[in-house]
């Protein structure tokens, strides 16, 4: 599966209300456990599996972009969820992060997981694509840049 793909409409939120990295973390995750019907209890394993990533080292990049991400045993497909916020949330790198993408990918497939995170490097390596990201007043609007 591509990183456009794995793209959908239900696992954008703009603008996301979180004002910490384990907040931001927790708000994509819902997104994707309300689409999927997780319980409470595999929610938390996700944003453990993802929290306990970043504190292998941070994902944020330079340009206020964070990209946690999770290997996650027995997931049938990757997921991403893509999060706008208005507030800038320190996320671990050199600037504060406004723009997330969660990556979720089968533990058994690392080469999936690897060209879906380098497809992100590379789109959000465009500073026009990034500013009109970040200037998305919806998930719709989001949604749309990534096949313009």
């Amino acid at each position: 599966m591509t990183f456009l793909e794995a793209i959908d409409k239900d696992l954008i939120k703009v603008p996301m209300t979180a004002r910490s990295a384990q907040e931001a973390v927790e708000e994509l995750v819902e997104l994707y456990a309300a689409k999927h019907g997780l319980s409470s209890a595999e929610r938390e394993k996700l944003v453990l599996l993802v929290m306990d990533r970043e504190r292998l080292g941070s994902t944020a990049m330079e340009n206020g972009i964070a990209i946690p991400h999770a290997k996650v045993e027995g997931l049938k497909a990757p997921a991403v969820m893509v999060g706008v916020s208005r507030l800038a949330i320190d996320f671990g790198g050199e600037r504060p992060s406004t723009i997330f993408f969660l990556v979720l990918a089968p533990a058994e497939n690392p080469t999936e997981h690897i060209q879906i995170l380098s497809s992100i490097a590379k789109l959000c390596s465009s500073d026009l694509f990034v500013r009109m990201l970040s200037s998305s007043k919806t998930k719709d609007d989001a949604y749309q840049l990534f096949f313009d």
